[in-house]
């Protein structure tokens, strides 16, 4: 996304996604050729995420969304976030639409750590970072703040080092830019591809083969996606698993 030309189309209110557990926060875009993974021809309204896990001594958000949607956010988070409540903050990528938000994050709520993959610098300000390698197509628990730990996976199915983040006890997963695939017009996985032209290079078998396992495996109830609109239910993530594994199977050298 190119931040100073996207367009804004806000939606401020946080969705529940499952239950008082997994909670979607963000804004709306106009998904048109100033985006960067919009597919050629495309003009829309489309929402980017971050997401809002609660656990009984504190909470973990996943992603800070983009520089656009700060104030919205902020707003956000006060309504979902007691007064004094830890925070961690957990990165799936270092890009712009995950970390942009962080200094104001900081420096609003008790944000006590900052974990994230790669090698780029984060823009925090006083937060513990901290910084967690998990080799692709492998994961790794981690108790991220005292009593709630997530599954950190990672894809095959990847730009730069990513993580998605696993709930094992909503059962939900938040898959970064994976999944992204699903908003007003569009509703085919090859839609999500744009970002993955690499693919087109690649024999993609294996790639496609994860995205399925990582789902099946942990019987995932509800996928969150940084951009698109989530998908919810057990057979329904199932079954969109298996379209984008196909669309990546089509896109890659045969």
């Amino acid at each position: 996304m190119n931040p100073g030309t996207a367009q804004r189309a806000v939606a401020t209110d946080a969705h529940r996604l499952i239950g008082d557990r997994v909670h979607r926060l963000g804004a709306n875009i106009v998904l048109d050729e100033n985006v960067s993974w919009c597919p050629p021809g495309t003009r829309t309204i489309q929402p980017v995420n971050c997401y809002l896990i609660k656990g009984d001594n504190g909470s973990v958000l996943v992603d800070t969304g983009i520089r656009l949607h700060e104030a919205e956010i902020i707003q956000q988070l006060d309504s979902l976030l007691e007064q004094g409540e830890r925070l961690a903050v957990v990165l799936t990528r270092t890009e712009m639409e995950c970390c942009l938000n962080l200094p104001a994050i900081e420096a609003r709520f008790n944000v006590e750590s900052v974990w994230y993959t790669g090698g780029i610098t984060v823009p925090r300000m006083s937060a513990s970072p901290q910084r967690i390698m998990v080799n692709p197509g492998t994961s790794r628990e981690v108790e991220v703040i005292d009593g709630l730990t997530l599954e950190f996976v990672s894809p095959l199915m990847r730009l730069l080092p990513t993580l998605w983040i696993f709930d094992p006890v909503s059962k939900v997963l938040l898959t970064s830019d994976g999944f992204t695939h699903r908003y007003p017009g569009s509703s085919t996985a090859e839609a999500g591809l744009q970002k993955f032209q690499w693919f087109a290079q690649a024999d993609t078998r294996d790639i496609a083969g994860d995205v399925e396992e990582v789902i099946l495996r942990r019987q995932v109830a509800a996928i969150g996606p940084g951009y698109g609109e989530p998908i919810v239910g057990a057979g329904e993530s199932a079954s969109e698993a298996g379209a984008l594994a196909e669309a990546i199977r089509k896109v890659g050298l045969q």
